[in-house]
């Protein structure tokens, strides 16, 4: 027996004055997303975009050393312990 193409489930939200929107608890508890945590969005080439929670520091760094190119001048410790102090702790 074919199985029929089944769409996936929808969630909508609607953009704020500000240009935020409050992720729907059923989609949260889904991906697991609380309070703080981030989100990365992507710009597919076919329009749209896509959303993936940030599980990781190490798939930031990944994500920049991808896409940086050229590396550009290196951070001192003092500028890297700046950045890191502006940082809001989980």
């Amino acid at each position: 027996m074919a199985r029929k193409n089944v769409p996936a489930p929808a969630i909508e939200a609607t953009v704020t004055s500000k240009g935020q929107i409050t992720l729907p608890r059923a989609l949260r508890s889904r991906l697991d997303i609380h309070t703080g945590s981030r989100i990365r969005f992507t710009l597919p080439p076919g329009g749209g975009f896509e959303a993936h929670p940030v599980l990781s520091e190490l798939e930031d760094l990944w994500a920049a050393a991808d896409s940086a190119g050229k590396p550009g001048p290196v951070m001192s410790f003092d500028e890297m312990n700046r950045a890191k102090a502006r940082r809001p702790r989980r």
